[in-house]
């Protein structure tokens, strides 16, 4: 395994392994439904973090407050979001001035004139990204072990801070965007809210070896979301148009076992990348088992060289 972190080494490989699984479904259907409702309007709205650049910029205030702290102002996140045409001046903007309404952000004011406010993160934040972490690491409980149960790992010292600084850094270094290869999942990340959307429509479909299939309430759906039901419409019509999926009058919504095929398998890179930033190094030779792989052994019955990825192939165990 590389040394070098975050390991980007044989990402999709191993996203394949994980949906070969027995148990992914479960958990890419838990996934879905977790992280829809946490990003409820109940919840997001209060706390600002509503759509993909919302949550880069908490992440990356988290990962400069702590490795560059003089960094952390507005021009400079324009200019990190700038670097791989994550998000325009203005969006950024816009994402700080929600995240600063709802508590995630405080400024600090300059000592004299000129220089820029610095933003920190604040205890709400903290425990809102603490949040999200149990919500994710509940969800992959069906096909990875971890060290802790999942509120617990999520709370755990440092877990946090390796979650932020491998998205973060990832994406310095290599411009790498998990969801780049992926169109199907970009139109929907691209708009607001739409990734939450998609989300939620997808835990409400039932998924059989045709594909997957259902009725969504367009009202239910815009209630959550504080959308319009015009808005969500306009999500699934574009992914109509590119065929990833068809939408009918009344709420129908069916995915093509092609195209279900191709979302699992960006739920399969979304796995792996969670377990490589947020679990995969923390983990011990007697927490490697079950789920995750065991070390090989010599004919004398000692331990070799140890790969710290998850064997996520349906001969892994599993409670």
């Amino acid at each position: 395994m590389s040394r070098v972190f975050p390991d980007l080494a044989d990402i999709s490989g191993e996203a394949e392994r994980c949906v070969e699984h027995p148990n992914f479904d479960k958990a890419m259907l838990a996934f879905c439904r977790g992280l829809a409702d946490f990003h409820s309007v109940a919840l997001t709205r209060r706390a600002g973090i509503v759509d993909t650049v919302t949550w880069a910029v908490a992440l990356l205030v988290l990962y400069l407050d702590e490795h560059a702290p003089e960094s952390a102002h507005a021009r400079r996140l324009v200019a990190i979001c700038a670097e791989g045409q994550l998000a325009g001046a203005t969006a950024v903007r816009n994402a700080i001035a929600l995240l600063r309404q709802g508590g995630m952000f405080v400024y600090d004011e300059p000592v004299t004139p000129g220089p820029a406010h610095r933003l920190r993160p604040t205890a709400a934040l903290i425990e809102t990204m603490q949040d999200n972490l149990s919500i994710r690491f509940s969800a992959l409980e069906h096909v990875i072990a971890w060290p802790k149960a999942p509120a617990e790992w999520a709370r755990t010292p440092g877990v946090l801070s390796r979650f932020v600084r491998g998205n973060v850094e990832a994406y310095r270094r290599e411009h790498h965007i998990l969801f780049e290869p992926f169109p199907e999942v970009r139109i929907f990340m691209d708009r607001h809210c739409g990734y939450h959307i998609f989300m939620e429509i997808l835990s409400h479909l039932e998924i059989t070896r045709l594909g997957a299939s259902g009725v969504v309430s367009l009202s239910d759906v815009s209630d959550k979301f504080a959308v319009s039901r015009a808005h969500i419409r306009k999500l699934l019509r574009a992914a109509a148009d590119r065929n990833w999926l068809r939408y009918e009058l009344g709420g129908r919504v069916t995915i093509g076992a092609q195209s279900l095929a191709r979302y699992r398998l960006w739920f399969g890179h979304e796995f792996t990348w969670i377990y490589r930033v947020a679990g995969s190094d923390f983990m011990q030779p007697e927490q490697q088992d079950g789920k995750l792989s065991r070390s090989p052994t010599d004919r004398s019955g000692r331990r070799t060289s140890r790969s710290t990825r998850p064997r996520f192939g349906a001969s892994t165990g599993h409670r």
